[in-house]
């Protein structure tokens, strides 16, 4: 004996493509998940990319200012100040040709009272750099000069080592750093005389 066939009723309207929905919705939401899960992990790893970059940045400049500021100390030991004695801007910025691969800045202070006395040839980080001895009445400021790659210019950085002030920036493709005993205020005003350098 065979039943009778079951009654046949349609679904209301849009039905099927809610179940269709409603099945893709997990692989959505799969999606999605692993999606946040991959930013995040891509945000933390530039994070820490960024953090090791800074922490590496900041320790070889702590190197250079640490080697920067031994270069002035050494120039303080009788006879090690300079290579060439002069208050003559133009007899000391001739003296550098031959002696380094570049020609540094220099400049005469004198009438803002901080007047030149003369250079030398030191090493920095294993590279020869102009070092410029200027006088502040009884204090000494070493300019250390050296050459890089850009023309950008960049604000002082302010460091305190060992109780000497350190101003180091860069302008028109030299970098300097200026390091002295001199108080902090009159550094400062040093530099801005230094920055831009005027044209010899």
């Amino acid at each position: 004996m065979t039943q009778p066939p079951l009654p046949y009723f349609p679904g209301p309207p849009g039905l099927r493509e809610q179940i269709q929905a409603a099945i893709r919705r997990p692989a959505r939401h799969r999606l999605q998940a692993q999606t946040l899960w991959t930013v995040g992990l891509a945000a933390m790893l530039l994070f820490a990319t960024g953090t090791w970059f800074l922490g590496a940045q900041r320790r070889a400049t702590d190197a250079e200012l640490d080697r920067v500021l031994d270069g002035h100390l050494r120039s303080l030991v009788p006879g090690h100040l300079f290579d060439v004695a002069s208050t003559d801007q133009h007899t000391v910025k001739p003296w550098f040709a031959g002696k380094l691969d570049f020609s540094p800045p220099v400049v005469d202070l004198a009438s803002a009272g901080f007047p030149l006395m003369g250079g030398r040839v030191d090493v920095v980080t294993g590279q020869r750099i102009a070092a410029l001895v200027y006088a502040r009445r009884s204090h000494i400021i070493n300019l250390f000069v050296r050459p890089i790659a850009t023309d950008a210019s960049t604000a002082p950085h302010e460091a305190v080592r060992r109780g000497y002030n350190i101003l180091d920036w860069s302008a028109s493709g030299m970098r300097y750093w200026a390091v002295s005993d001199l108080n902090l205020g009159e550094m400062r005003e040093f530099q801005k005389l230094m920055a831009p350098p005027a044209a010899p």
